[in-house]
């Protein structure tokens, strides 16, 4: 599974004296069949040829797809410069768009939506003896995990005796979920996971909720309703529109906070021109920006940075500038080697208002 790390090389990779050919292949054999794949593919790679990829690294992408990757996944993404003798390939568990990209650098602004929609979260199944664990990352399972209480019974029959055994294992119950909470909280922080769904029946979660540490709570953006034994499967499938639906609210609020400073002349920028300058200065602590932003500009060959206009010379170093055909997939490019946040806000009508993309600024 692709990991951070092959996020950030991609982003760091350039090479002045041949260009990169980016392809990605939507594949779902659902949903396609193998010469509706197989003609996509023909398409894409007759663009690359249009856009000046290498023969070279056209017929390399195109063994790879035809000869030797096994179909698996929903889609798949490839990189290849064979003059720096450069090539990556992931396959991908979710679906994106199939597209190519020619330039001096990787086109990562598709794996960067994917890892803004698809981004790590966790679920909780619990039920009155334990809990299990599950963390999900770009549509796969990557961790799971856990934890055992003391057994706890139903009694039936009536009478003093049974109400008291009862209360006893009400008691080990609630003894049980209190320990299971603590263990979460524990695992989640020691894997980095800021988003949680608790899963179980309607009144083990209200019980497991009244036992959680604050700081676990805190992830928690929702729950649903699902049996103890459920596959990681089907927790995956009830769970992610959870966590979308919970990481589009926070985003969307995030961007009125940005509009409303820009407004106020505080630290946020709008537009495309205003974001790519915060970017050049080091003000940025996070992008918003819309999938289907594509603008061409200019890269300084020098400092790199972007700019819309076609300038005799960088406005910041004097170095010359270099014309692009997408300056939005350089922009994440520049924040992914910064490490900042790239938040992507699909079919955001307000978003769309001030063109498509914004930035949280650090002043």
């Amino acid at each position: 599974m692709m990991q951070e790390e092959d996020l950030r090389e991609l982003a760091e990779f350039v090479c002045d004296d041949a260009p990169i050919l980016s392809l990605y292949l939507h594949l779902d054999p659902q949903r396609r069949s193998v010469d509706e794949i197989k003609l996509s593919l023909r398409r894409l790679l007759a663009q690359a040829s249009e856009q000046g990829a290498s023969a070279v690294d056209v017929e390399r992408i195109e063994r790879f797809l035809v000869y030797e990757h096994n179909r698996q996944g929903r889609a798949v993404a490839c990189f290849s410069n064979q003059a720096q003798k450069f090539w990556r390939d992931y396959t991908l568990l979710v679906p994106v768009q199939s597209t190519v990209h020619v330039g001096q650098r990787p086109y990562v602004k598709p794996l960067s939506d994917l890892w803004d929609n698809y981004g790590r979260f966790g679920v909780i199944l619990i039920d009155r003896e334990g809990a299990r664990l599950f963390t999900y990352h770009l549509g796969a399972l990557e961790e799971s995990a856990g934890t055992l209480g003391a057994e706890v019974k139903h009694h039936k029959q009536g009478g003093w005796a049974a109400q008291k055994l009862q209360r006893y294992e009400d008691q080990e119950a609630k003894h049980n979920l209190k320990d299971a909470g603590e263990w979460a909280d524990t695992y989640l922080n020691q894997h980095h996971v800021t988003r949680v769904v608790l899963a179980g029946t309607e009144e083990t979660l209200a019980q497991f909720r009244t036992q959680l540490p604050r700081t676990l709570e805190e992830k928690v953006v929702g729950q649903i309703s699902l049996d103890a034994n459920a596959s990681p499967a089907e927790v995956w499938d009830h769970a992610l529109e959870i966590v979308q639906e919970a990481q589009r609210r926070d985003e969307e609020d995030q961007l009125e906070q940005v509009i409303t400073l820009v407004h106020k002349a505080g630290p946020g920028a709008v537009g495309l021109a205003d974001t790519l300058t915060a970017l050049q200065q080091g003000r940025v602590h996070q992008l918003l920006l819309s999938p289907d932003l594509h603008t061409a500009g200019y890269q300084c060959e020098n400092c790199g940075a972007v700019v819309l206009e076609a300038l005799a010379a960088c406005p910041y170093c004097s170095g010359k500038l270099v014309a692009s055909t997408d300056v939005v997939n350089l922009a994440v490019h520049t924040a992914i080697d910064a490490g900042l946040k790239v938040s992507v806000l699909d079919r955001s009508p307000r978003l769309a208002e001030v063109g498509g993309i914004a930035a949280v600024l650090r002043y």
